[in-house]
């Protein structure tokens, strides 16, 4: 998932990116499934999704299946907006707003066998929770006890963002309380058997990158930079 933050316009865009896209490792210049990248490291994965969309990537963050958990829970829960309903995991889910603790936001993004688009929902759905995670932490209850929920889930993520930068953004936050716009974008892709560099000559099913797709999440991305407002169609 790329996150794109403007703080000057308050946009933030979530450009999701499919675990299977075959792509060219930067490294090995190979092709490959993206998931794959990280058995390399996160700088293989930034390295080859910059290769693939033709931008700089500044920072990472890094969580786990407990690491979703620990964060939704910290935050007391959040709201997120379901376009299915559908059961994972033990859980219901209805199509629209649903408030959900950790284990059940980890439910809702892990699943993707209830939906015929497959990992293309379960990346949409990924988006939403995030968007809930975004939505709750600038609240003002959360924002400003802000320094005990970052302690309650420092051990959660990892990420190249230092303590000073993190505490930047909250102050700018705290300053004017803004809300944010956050636009969401999927690429996408048609599925094939292929190769891959990290497992040799036995095939494995891979997405074949939609050109246009990751164009357009380019141009989305260069806007927002530019410091231009978005508004993405899919």
């Amino acid at each position: 998932m790329l996150v794109t933050v403007n703080p000057q316009t308050h946009q933030i865009l979530l450009t999701n990116i499919p675990r299977d896209y075959y792509v060219t490792l930067h490294s090995y210049g190979q092709l490959d499934k993206l998931t794959h990248a990280g058995i390399y490291g996160v700088n293989e994965s930034m390295s080859t999704l910059e290769d693939l969309i033709g931008i700089d990537i500044d920072y990472y963050a890094r969580v786990n299946f407990s690491s979703v958990e620990t964060i939704v829970d910290a935050l007391g829960g959040i709201t997120v907006n379901s376009e299915y309903a559908f059961s994972a995991g033990g859980y219901s889910f209805s199509a629209g707003s649903n408030t959900l603790n950790g284990k059940e936001a980890l439910a809702f993004s892990r699943e993707r066998y209830s939906f015929s688009a497959g990992d293309r929902q379960r990346g949409k759905n990924q988006q939403a929770v995030i968007t809930g995670i975004i939505n709750k932490m600038i609240s003002p209850s959360i924002i400003t006890n802000y320094t005990n929920i970052l302690s309650a889930v420092s051990d959660s993520f990892q990420t190249s963002l230092s303590t000073s930068e993190i505490q930047s953004l909250v102050r700018m936050q705290l300053n004017d309380m803004s809300s944010w716009d956050i636009q969401t974008y999927s690429l996408d892709g048609s599925g094939a058997s292929r190769s891959t560099y990290s497992y040799g000559s036995t095939p494995l099913y891979v997405m074949i990158p939609d050109q246009s797709t990751v164009t357009q999440a380019k141009t989305y991305i260069d806007a927002m930079e530019s410091g231009q407002r978005i508004t993405v169609t899919e």
